[in-house]
């Protein structure tokens, strides 16, 4: 595995057609279940698959229109809890907590209704436990190609290190539980049309690959792919960016000012929308992006296989058949682009930038090219409506700052926690680590 870190490299491997076909082997380990959009290697099988899972559901305007009162609603209910917590003066484990809110937005996207992560205050199944236990397996299996190749295909070996569909907690749950609602789901449909809302695992019961549904296989394997490629992961950018702010009270006294002078100024709805945050809280744009240039929560996850005649990456020769990636915590430090002080945490970079389409564009997220990531506008709502919330109506101090821990290439947040105390003034109502 080749790491480049300039940007020049990092759109070449991710723009160039021809070497953005294939992803890295790392995807094809039958680790993350039966292969689906995230984890299909070749290119043209890819393009097929999103463009009969695609579609204009995946975007800002659909998600506003559609789901984001289901978020607030999951907003209030944080905050409620929030309130709960700091009217007991207990510790909170907000890195934890904000994957939870991740999870419950990604369980209601996929199946209709979230599964309670927020409202009964814990990690309902031990599913993002059982994420995080997978992941170190994850990248040894993804990176070692012997025993990839030569010991998970023996007769029996893969099935003693994967989820079982018996499994009451975890991934394998999970899993189960996608079976049984495609297999309800599909046998309402027979007697009449949905109703009410399309959730993912509608769109995947509707979708067609060449003229023909899904199989069973696939239509399970894509309505867990929310909850797998997008809890966790979108919990650590929230869990990240606190952490940030938190830490340097300077950046949070100037994120809750502008927050109060918009909210005073009648600009701010209870939560805030979407389009309030991006056009009336720069700061807090800012400081979202800037925790997730410095954490991002997919580190080295994005490989992709040199074509047959091999290629010519940032001047150098790379012969066929090899893995090349960029690996975004080394990209998002490049000092030529991101100034010399790349390592410290300062949203104000992307207000002072002469060019901050430039720095936009620098971003390795969410992946680049033809396969960044399907559920980046999901994630992005996320971010700027809960840090928001979260912000106008608490303060917060560091209690223990936690570990941004890296494994298998994922990221997560360990051990972060702080106290709350409940702003005067600010509205809501009032179960913790």
């Amino acid at each position: 595995m080749l790491f480049f870190a300039k940007s020049s490299a990092l759109k070449q491997i991710y723009f160039d057609p021809e070497l953005n076909q294939r992803k890295a082997s790392l995807y094809g380990t039958g680790i993350l279940g039966p292969p689906h959009l995230f984890t299909t290697l070749d290119g043209d099988t890819h393009r097929a698959l999103r463009k009969a899972l695609g579609g204009s559901h995946w975007n800002i305007g659909h998600l506003k229109n559609h789901w984001e009162d289901n978020i607030d609603d999951l907003i209030r209910l944080f905050i409620e809890r929030l309130t709960e917590c700091a009217e007991r003066e207990e510790t909170v484990g907000l890195g934890d907590r904000s994957a939870w809110f991740a999870a419950d937005v990604m369980s209601m996207l996929s199946f209709g209704e979230p599964w309670g992560f927020i409202r009964n205050d814990r990690d309902e199944r031990g599913i993002l436990k059982s994420w995080r236990e997978g992941l170190d397996f994850f990248g040894f299996v993804g990176r070692f190609k012997f025993f990839q190749n030569n010991i998970m295909k023996l007769p029996g070996i893969g099935a003693l290190f994967l989820p079982k569909t018996t499994d009451s907690s975890g991934m394998g749950w999970l899993i189960n539980q996608a079976i049984t609602q495609v297999e309800s789901r599909t046998q309402q449909l027979a007697v009449k049309e949905h109703e009410g809302k399309k959730d993912y695992m509608q769109y995947c019961l509707e979708a067609r690959l060449n003229g023909e549904p899904l199989t069973n296989v696939q239509r399970v394997a894509h309505v867990t792919l929310l909850i797998q490629a997008g809890a966790d992961t979108t919990g650590t950018g929230l869990g990240s960016t606190f952490r940030f702010l938190v830490s340097n009270r300077d950046k949070m006294k100037r994120a809750a000012a502008e927050i109060e002078a918009a909210e005073k100024a009648g600009k701010l709805s209870t939560p805030a929308k979407y389009e309030e945050v991006r056009q009336h809280l720069p700061y807090i744009v800012a400081c979202i992006k800037e925790g997730l240039r410095l954490n991002p929560p997919a580190t080295n996850l994005l490989g992709r296989v040199t074509p047959n005649e091999g290629t010519v990456i940032d001047g150098y020769y790379i012969p066929a058949g090899l893995d090349v990636t960029s690996y975004a915590y080394v990209v998002h430090r490049d000092t030529e682009s991101y100034g010399p002080d790349a390592e410290a945490f300062r949203p104000e970079r992307w207000l002072e930038s002469e060019s901050p389409t430039m720095l936009d564009s620098n971003s390795f997220v969410f992946g680049m090219g033809a396969r960044i990531c399907l559920g980046k506008d999901i994630a992005i709502m996320e971010l700027y409506k809960l840090v928001t919330e979260v912000i106008r109506n608490f303060d917060m101090e560091l209690v223990n700052e936690g570990k941004f821990v890296v494994a298998g290439g994922v990221a997560y947040n360990r051990d972060f926690s702080v106290t709350v105390t409940r702003k005067t003034g600010s509205a809501g109502t009032s179960n913790c680590e």
